[in-house]
């Protein structure tokens, strides 16, 4: 079995275990650092020692994906809260020199989320988080500030923008010297207007005087970077010709998902480019990818979960799956409806056609952004093809994946979590608190067994934790029964 190694952007599962399942896919092993090295919440890893983790690994591997900000800041999290300098971070960088294999590496435009929460964001967000969101997007269109924010406060959130953005410039020095095969750039929870989106613009405009177009990319995007790197480096390793990605929507393509700053189809553009796959618009594709495009109007399964989705949307997007499954083409499923959670009404428009026949589909995902979304969803495919290809695809761990795929972003995101939180009494404008071995472990494993019974109840669902002690994000196995 072929071997990656990993240095992921932070500990929690979106980013660890998720790249692992879907190395497993196409028969390739993804090894991470072991846990005391990775980042804990706010706390930082231990870059020393996971600079000398991928130099030991390195031997053998047929690649690496590296989050740069865990090995130069620590994690995603300490990478908004640290005082690192410049130089301390690069020399954590230089690391990367030492290694003899191809590095695929990522880093983050650092966010600016409308709201006043500082459980991710530094203490001040807790009382300035909207009006920093509001002062970025006056900035951003040049308008008139409006939006009061105290000097000292303003003057540190700049200050560490600064800072990342002279350190992702660095990072494109690094793609251009041929220290880094790869450099994905993603733009984390944005928005049109945002001085993260000028960030964005910014970079890649030296990208392109660069001419680092085949090297560097950016989009909307974080969390599913690694994953999406996973399978562009499987396909670096083989020499493979680039899998050929047609992308289809009954609607909508045109539309800007929330959390975001450009068309849900220029994403899937972006995430097609990031795995490897080449963009194509007749039907001699390898992959078709099938996006439920952004409901018009509202809806947040994470802070304002829609009472009711559309109906015949749903329907039709259904039967365009179908449709493409009856041609016995490769389909997979990205469902950017609402923001934090699949379509409710997809889901049962799908079970309706499919039954229990979810193997039919290469790969699915609905959760968080419409970033995170299509790039799970199109890597999962890609790792079926690849695989298949390769004569190292595990329909085991196709099945499994699907599954885990369907539990969590709908089973978890769309029903379970708001169940858990109305008996718990959450707020679901702030962050809450779950005790690892509290009666909210045991009620969500109950709740997510129920769902997993109408998914297929041919599998059983195993170890239910939450891993940031919250209910936004939760951690299972599915295995069969």
């Amino acid at each position: 079995m072929k071997r990656l190694i990993l240095l992921p952007l932070d500990e929690r599962p979106a980013t660890t275990a998720l790249p692992q399942l879907v190395g497993a896919v196409a028969g390739v092993q993804v090894v991470l650092p072991p846990a005391h090295l990775l980042p804990r919440l706010r706390s930082p890893g231990e870059r020393e020692d996971l600079g000398k983790w991928l130099v030991q690994q390195a031997p053998g591997a047929a690649g690496a994906v590296v989050a740069l900000e865990t090995l130069g800041l620590g994690g995603l999290l300490p990478s908004r809260l640290g005082a690192e300098g410049l130089s301390q971070v690069l020399n954590s960088w230089e690391v990367l020199r030492e290694l003899r294999v191809p590095v695929h590496a990522s880093a983050v435009v650092m966010r600016t989320p409308d709201a006043d929460e500082a459980f991710e964001e530094p203490e001040y967000y807790a009382r300035h988080g909207r009006a920093l969101h509001a002062l970025s997007a006056e900035m951003h269109r040049g308008s008139e500030i409006r939006t009061p924010v105290p000097a000292a406060v303003a003057a540190d959130f700049f200050g560490r923008r600064l800072r990342n953005h002279t350190l992702n410039l660095a990072a494109l020095s690094l793609a251009q010297q041929g220290i880094l095969t790869t450099l994905v750039i993603g733009a984390d929870d944005t928005a049109r207007a945002a001085v993260g989106t000028a960030e964005q613009q910014w970079l890649g405009r030296w990208r392109d005087w660069l001419d680092l177009g085949r090297t560097v990319l950016t989009y909307p995007g974080a969390d599913e970077v690694a994953t999406v790197l996973t399978v562009r480096a499987i396909l670096h390793e083989a020499a493979l010709t680039s899998p050929r990605v047609k992308v289809h929507a009954v609607a909508g393509l045109d539309r800007v998902a929330p959390y975001e700053n450009v068309p849900v189809g220029d994403t899937a553009a972006g995430q097609i480019a990031a795995a490897g796959g080449q963009l194509v618009g007749d039907d001699r594709a390898d992959l078709h990818l099938v996006i439920h495009p952004p409901a018009r109007g509202d809806g947040d399964f994470n802070l304002d979960p829609p009472a009711t989705t559309d109906l015949n949307a749903a329907a039709l997007t259904a039967e365009l799956v179908l449709a493409l499954l009856a041609a016995d083409a490769q389909v997979a499923i990205a469902d950017c409806a609402y923001p934090n959670g699949a379509d409710p009404a997809l889901m049962a428009a799908l079970r309706d056609r499919l039954g229990t026949g979810w193997d039919r589909l290469a790969g699915f995902a609905g959760w968080n952004t419409a970033g995170n979304t299509i790039g799970t969803a199109l890597a999962h495919a890609l790792a079926t093809v690849v695989g298949q290809r390769l004569g190292s695809f595990d329909p085991a761990a196709h099945a499994r994946l699907l599954r885990h795929r369907l539990l969590e972003d709908w089973g978890w995101m769309s029903c379970a979590r708001a169940e858990l939180r109305a008996t718990i009494g959450s707020d679901p404008g702030h962050h809450d608190h779950i005790d690892p071995d509290s009666a909210a472990t045991r009620d969500a494993h109950r709740l997510l067994a129920e769902r997993l019974a109408e998914i297929d109840p041919g599998w059983r669902i195993e170890n239910v934790r939450f891993p940031w002690n919250r209910t936004f994000e939760i951690d299972f196995e599915v295995n069969p029964a």
